[in-house]
């Protein structure tokens, strides 16, 4: 019995300490739970931490620790993003952004805090999704001119996180026909607790 208790006892410190060393965006992705990033581009499940991270570490394309941003690229059409919120409270929020694309891109956002090992998925608490109903009366208040009128019904729309900065976007990128930069339809501000409307 005593055996057992001190297994579970060094298990517990073991996972308590890597959570501690957790610093970087990197660490923060590298931690994040086996279900993401850990299915090569055929589909089949990686196993083993040292060949997860390893292929995670692949994916990555911009990596600035200093910012806490990390943009990540792999066997799919889009992009993820994840990025480091600092609570006034003390830790971070770990954003984490995907959008595919084909040919027009969509996207979801989420958010979680990490506490002794656990990834707790606070996405409810601290941002308010945009629909696409909203998505497309956005759309339709900003367009220009010579833009067509959004229809709600499957607006593409996706998150843009920022590389420097506190502010998270929705985006669109079939929104114009000028092939410049996103069109911005929305932004949130992190004001150290939660994302505020902008």
């Amino acid at each position: 019995m005593n055996k057992l208790l001190l297994t579970v006892a060094i298990l517990m410190l073991s996972s308590t300490a890597s959570m501690a060393q957790l610093k970087t965006v990197t660490d923060y992705f590298l931690a994040m739970p086996n279900a993401a990033y850990s299915r090569d581009a055929s589909g089949a499940v990686i196993k083993g931490k040292a060949k997860v991270d390893a292929y995670r570490r692949s994916l990555i394309k911009i990596e600035d620790v200093k910012n806490g941003y990390l943009r990540l690229e792999g066997p799919w059409e889009g992009w993820a993003e994840i990025a480091l919120f600092k609570r006034t409270s003390g830790g971070y929020i770990v954003a984490h952004a995907e959008s595919g694309c084909g040919p027009a891109c969509s996207g979801f956002v989420k958010f979680w805090t990490v506490s002794g090992g656990k990834w707790t998925n606070v996405t409810a608490g601290v941002f308010k999704e945009l629909s696409n109903v909203d998505a497309a009366k956005l759309f339709n208040r900003k367009k220009a001119a010579e833009d067509e009128t959004a229809s709600a019904d499957g607006f593409p729309f996706y998150y843009l996180l920022p590389r420097e900065g506190k502010t998270v976007r929705a985006a669109c990128n079939e929104c114009s026909d000028s092939g410049g930069d996103d069109f911005i339809l929305a932004e949130w501000e992190f004001d150290g607790a939660k994302f505020v409307r902008k």
